[in-house]
C-alpha cells in the first residue's frame, strides 16, 4: 500500500501562518511590556527633575531667609526701629544686591511704618493683605520666619501674573531682649516659580504646577485657577470626570510632604480638553514647617507615541521577515542546483571572515584609541579601547557625530586634523586636552590617515589617538617640584631672618609688662592692654613663620605598622574642648575591624589636623564634623566631611597649591603639607565639595603587608588550618 504524504506547499503555508501568528503575538506583548517599561522610565525622570527643582526652591528661599536674618544685625536695620524710613530701607536692599522685590518696616504693634519702594506700602495696608496673622507667627517663633501670602501688593490690572502672589520673609528686630518691630521683603513668587519649576518639562507637551500646604493652587499653567482649591477646582472645571485618583495623590501624598510618581485623567491639558490620561512625579518644598508640593505632569500619549513609532518599525520587520520565509519556500526546490556553487561561496566566505577576524583583533588589540569617520564626520566604528575610554559600547558610537561625542561640540573642532586630512591627502597631526568618561582630563595625541576607495577618492579617515596623561603628568610634577623647591629655600631664609627679631620683640615686650606690673599704676592700663595686642600679633607672626618653616622642612615620615584608628581618637581627645566651644558636633563612625597601616602617627595627625581645621573655619556659626574609616578597593579611607559653606568651583583646582588661600591672614600651606604627608605614606587624598552643602575629604593609605612565613616554616596544606 503506498504511503499517503500531504502536500509540500499546504504544509509550507501552515507552518509560514504558524510562525507570523506567533511573531505578531511576540510583538503585541513587546508593545505593551514597553509602553509600561517607558511609562516607568518617564515618570522616574520626571521625578528626579521636580526633586531638584524642589530642593534649588529651598536653598534659595533658605538664603534668603538668611540674608534677611543678617540685614537686621546692622545698624541700618536696628536704626529703622527707632526711626524708620524709605532712605534706609533703600540702603538695604541696595545693600542685598536687589535679592528682593521690596523691603518693608512694621511696628512692633504690626502696622507697616515704611517701604522701598513707597508703593508698596499702600498694598501693605490694605485689609487684603492680611499682613498680622504671619506677624504673630513670627513675634511667637522669636525668629526668620517664610510665608506665602496672597497677591502681589500693589499689582494690579489686567495682567493675571498678579495672581501668583508673593512670598514674605519676616525677621524680629531686637533691641537687647525687647522686639522692637519686624524687618520684612518680599519677593514674586512668580519669578521663583519660573526660575525652579516652570522650567522643568518632560516629553513634547509636559507642564508643572504648585500648591500650598492648604491644597490651593499657588501656580498652573491655567492661572484662572490660582487661589483655588485644587480638590473642588477640578470637579468645578470637569463635572463629568472623576478626580479621585489625584484628589488622593495629592491629599494621601504630596500635602504629607512625600515624593513620588504616579497617574491620573485629567480634563484638561494646556488648552486642549477631553479625557486625558496623564503622568504626575511631585516633591515637597519644605522650609520652616511649611510643605509646597511641586508637581510635571505630561499625557500619556506622549510616551505611547514613542513606542508606536519603535512598533512601527517591528511591524515592518514582521512583514519583511513573512515575506523572506515565502520567498524562502519558493525558492527551496533550486538550493539542491546551487549547492555546489554555494559551497565554494562558503569556503571564501569563511576565508574572509578569518582576514576579517584578524584584522579585528588587531584593531580592538591595539593600546591606543582608533575611530573611523566618514566625510561627514559621522563615526563608523571604535575599537575596544576607544570604548573603554568613554564606558560606552559600539552602538553608542556608530553614526553619530565625531566631535560632538568626543569634544562635546556642536560643530567641527577648531584646527581638526579629520578635516585637514580630507583637504589635502595627507596624515595630520595635532595634541590637545579632553574630556573622557567621569570627566577625567586626559592629553591626547591624535594622528589621522587618509582612506582612497578603488577610484583614489578619500572616502574615510583613520584617527589614532594616544594617551599622553602620564607623561604630560610627569613633566608638570618635575616643574612643580622645582618651583616649590625654589619657594621653600626662599620661605626657609625670609622666615629664619624674621624669626630672630620676633623672638627678640617677644622678650622685650615680658620685660615692659613685668615693669609695667611692678609700677601698678591705673594709668599703665591701656599701656598693659597695647602691650597684649603686640604680644598676641607677635604669637601670630611666629605662628605663620614655624608654618613657613615647617614647609621648607617637610617632615620626614618614618613609618610603623598601628592604628589608623587610635591616632584619629588621640586628634579628637586633644580638640574636645574646642569643638566644644564652637558648636560642633562630632560624629565618628569607625571601623573596629580596620586592619593595620604603615604610618607616622604624628605626622597623620597633623595630616587630619589640618583638614580639620580647614573645617572649622567653614562654620564659623557651628555645624556637624562627620569622620568615617572603613575599607575599600584594598585600601584604609579615612573620610572628614562637614556641613560648611563649600569650596567656590574656581578654587576646588587650587585647593593643594602652596600658599593658596581665601582666608583673611591664612598661609595656604596647610592642605600642601597635608598633601605631602599623605604622599610620603603612598596614599592618596581627594576632595568633593558643594557651595552652600560642606565638603568631604578623603585620605585612602595602603593595608600593611601581613608578615611572611619563616624561611623553612612550612606552609599549611590546602584546605588545612
Amino acid at each position: 500500500m503506498k504511503k499517503y504524504r500531504l502536500p509540500l506547499m499546504p504544509m509550507i503555508w501552515v507552518i509560514t501562518c504558524l510562525v507570523i501568528g506567533v511573531l505578531v503575538g511576540i510583538g503585541l506583548y513587546s508593545y505593551s511590556s514597553a509602553e509600561k517599561a517607558m511609562a516607568d522610565q518617564f515618570n522616574q525622570e520626571q521625578l528626579v527633575l521636580v526633586q531638584q527643582a524642589a530642593k534649588g526652591m529651598e536653598n534659595h528661599l533658605a538664603t534668603l531667609r538668611q540674608t534677611l536674618t543678617i540685614m537686621t544685625r546692622i545698624p541700618e536695620a536696628r536704626g529703622l526701629a527707632r526711626e524708620g524710613g524709605e532712605e534706609k530701607l533703600k540702603a538695604l536692599w541696595e545693600a542685598c544686591g536687589g535679592s528682593f522685590d521690596f523691603l518693608f518696616h512694621v511696628g512692633e504693634r504690626g502696622n507697616p511704618l515704611s517701604s522701598y519702594p513707597s508703593k508698596i506700602l499702600e498694598g501693605l495696608q490694605g485689609e487684603t493683605f492680611r499682613l498680622r496673622p504671619h506677624l504673630e507667627k513670627t513675634r511667637i517663633a522669636g525668629k526668620t520666619a517664610v510665608v506665602h501670602t496672597g497677591p502681589f501688593p500693589g499689582k494690579k490690572g489686567p495682567d493675571p501674573a498678579w495672581r501668583f502672589g508673593s512670598l514674605l520673609i519676616l525677621s524680629p528686630i531686637f533691641h537687647g531682649p525687647d522686639l522692637a518691630g519686624f524687618l520684612g521683603a518680599g519677593i514674586d513668587f512668580k519669578k521663583v516659580y519660573d526660575r525652579f519649576v516652570h522650567p522643568i518639562r518632560s516629553g513634547a507637551r509636559g507642564s508643572s504646577w504648585m500648591i500650598d500646604g492648604e491644597g490651593r493652587f499657588i501656580a498652573h499653567e491655567d492661572s484662572r485657577l490660582i487661589w483655588k482649591d485644587a480638590f473642588s477646582a477640578r470637579q468645578e472645571r470637569d463635572p463629568g470626570l472623576s478626580s479621585e485618583k489625584i484628589d488622593w495623590i495629592m491629599r494621601e501624598k504630596m500635602l504629607k510632604g512625600q515624593s513620588g510618581t504616579g497617574e491620573y485623567e485629567s480634563g484638561w491639558h494646556l488648552g486642549d480638553q477631553g479625557r486625558i490620561r496623564k503622568l504626575i512625579a511631585y516633591a515637597p518644598v519644605r522650609l520652616d514647617g511649611q510643605i509646597w508640593p511641586v508637581a510635571v505632569v505630561v499625557p500619556y500619549s506622549d510616551v505611547t507615541q514613542l513606542v508606536w513609532g519603535s512598533f512601527q518599525s517591528s511591524a515592518v520587520l514582521i512583514l519583511i521577515m513573512a515575506g523572506v520565509l515565502l520567498a524562502g519556500t519558493y525558492v527551496g526546490h533550486k538550493i539542491n542546483q546551487e549547492r555546489v556553487r554555494a559551497a565554494e561561496k562558503v569556503r571564501w566566505g569563511e576565508e574572509i571572515l578569518r582576514s576579517q577576524n584578524r584584522l579585528q583583533a588587531l584593531f580592538d588589540g591595539a593600546p591606543d584609541a582608533i575611530t573611523i569617520v566618514d566625510r561627514n564626520y559621522r563615526i563608523l566604528t571604535v575599537n575596544k579601547t576607544a570604548q573603554t575610554w568613554y564606558k560606552r559600547g559600539l552602538e553608542d558610537f556608530v553614526g553619530k557625530l565625531c566631535h560632538r561625542e568626543f569634544q562635546n561640540r556642536p560643530d567641527l573642532c577648531v584646527n581638526c586634523p579629520a578635516e585637514e586630512s580630507f583637504r589635502t591627502g595627507r596624515p595630520a597631526f595635532r595634541e590637545r586636552a579632553s574630556l573622557v568618561a567621569g570627566g577625567t582630563k586626559y592629553y591626547l595625541q591624535i594622528f589621522t590617515f587618509p582612506l582612497r576607495d578603488r577610484n583614489g577618492d578619500i572616502v574615510e579617515v583613520v584617527e589614532y589617538v594616544k594617551d599622553v596623561t602620564a607623561e604630560k603628568e610627569l613633566q608638570q610634577q618635575i616643574i612643580q617640584s622645582e618651583r616649590l623647591a625654589v619657594v621653600g629655600r626662599m620661605a626657609a631664609n625670609v622666615a629664619h631672618e624674621i624669626k630672630n627679631p620676633l623672638g627678640t620683640i617677644v622678650l622685650n615686650a615680658e620685660l615692659l609688662g613685668e615693669e609695667l606690673d611692678k609700677i601698678g599704676s591705673e594709668r599703665t592700663a591701656e599701656c598693659q592692654e597695647l602691650l597684649g595686642i603686640i604680644k598676641s600679633e607677635v604669637d601670630r607672626l611666629l605662628e605663620v613663620v614655624e608654618e613657613y618653616l615647617q614647609f621648607a622642612r617637610l617632615p620626614k615620615i618614618k613609618l610603623e605598622e598601628g592604628s589608623v584608628n587610635e591616632a584619629i581618637s588621640d586628634l579628637f581627645l586633644f580638640l574636645k574642648e574646642e569643638m566644644n566651644e564652637r558648636k560642633i558636633l562630632l560624629v565618628e563612625e569607625l571601623d573596629p575591624n580596620l586592619p593595620p597601616v604603615q604610618l607616622d602617627p604624628k605626622q597623620l595627625r597633623q595630616a587630619l589636623l589640618n583638614i580639620v581645621k580647614n573645617s572649622f573655619e567653614a562654620m564659623p556659626e557651628g555645624g556637624k564634623l562627620t569622620l568615617t574609616t572603613g575599607q575599600r578597593d584594598g585600601k584604609v579611607q579615612i573620610t572628614i566631611s562637614d556641613t560648611g559653606k563649600g569650596i567656590p568651583p574656581e578654587n576646588q583646582e587650587l585647593v593643594f597649591t602652596p600658599f593658596f588661600s581665601t582666608k583673611h591672614g591664612g598661609t595656604g600651606l596647610g592642605l600642601s603639607i597635608t598633601s605631602h604627608i599623605v604622599k610620603e605614606h603612598r596614599g592618596a587624598i581627594g576632595f568633593q565639595s558643594y557651595e552652600g552643602l560642606g565638603t568631604s575629604f578623603t585620605i585612602r593609605l595602603p593595608i600593611a603587608p601581613s608578615p611572611r612565613p619563616a624561611q623553612g616554616e612550612e606552609k599549611p596544606a590546602a584546605g588545612q588550618p
